[in-house]
């Protein structure tokens, strides 16, 4: 007896997707090591709108929107914004460039409903987004990795995010220059505005939530 149906996850959730290792798995894995976080907050908090800001292959949004197809969560919706297409050659001989984007990619092929915006985040934010008045109920930030690139993301994305959402950031303890996450995970955190929990699994996952009312009455 498992909870898991390793075949399933082995084929469609890490399989063809050279890029989970950075999450902690590997291409065509049982373990999903930090997608069990991505799965896990969709599924508990269940998640209408999941929005995910980078993905190398596929593999934040796979499992995003698993967790709406595995509740059934009528009306529910996973957008994956990457602009890949108009990032410079400079940037994509630091942090590559994803797997995904021929129509008949195996990600594609598998997830057709994810909707896609090739796209830099701000423009899709700009054009689509924002003009929408879109709420994401989880957002997960992991596009570009420079400080000023995150930070913008984070600047115009955490805006959408209600404050019963959830917003996870990947490559937090990721030192290597020119990675700039952690920093903005020090500010974030430094404002007192939010609960931050960073995990150290492969390059980091970071889960931030707007602080709760406890319950308790006031004096």
């Amino acid at each position: 007896m498992s909870l898991l149906n390793k075949e399933f996850v082995r084929t469609f959730l890490t399989g063809r997707d050279p890029w989970c290792k950075s999450h902690g798995s590997q291409e065509g894995s049982e373990d999903l090591s930090a997608g069990m976080l991505y799965y896990s907050l969709a599924y508990a908090l269940k998640c209408h709108t999941c929005v995910c800001l980078g993905s190398g292959g596929g593999f934040v949004p796979r499992l995003m929107r698993q967790a709406q197809r595995d509740l059934n969560l009528e009306g529910s919706s996973t957008h994956l914004v990457d602009g890949t297409l108009q990032v410079s050659k400079e940037k994509k001989d630091i942090w590559g460039e994803p797997c995904w984007v021929p129509a008949d990619s195996y990600f594609r092929v598998n997830y057709p409903e994810i909707q896609i915006h090739l796209q830099l985040t701000e423009t899709a934010f700009r054009e689509f987004f924002q003009p929408n008045n879109s709420q994401i109920s989880y957002l997960h930030i992991d596009a570009d990795h420079h400080y000023e690139g995150v930070k913008l993301d984070w600047d115009l994305y955490h805006t959408l995010v209600p404050d019963d959402g959830i917003i996870t950031l990947h490559d937090t303890v990721n030192f290597r220059h020119p990675c700039g996450v952690y920093q903005l995970l020090d500010e974030i955190r430094d404002t007192g505005l939010y609960d931050v929990i960073n995990f150290p699994i492969a390059y980091g996952t970071a889960i931030v939530r707007k602080k709760q009312p406890d319950g308790r009455p006031n004096p």
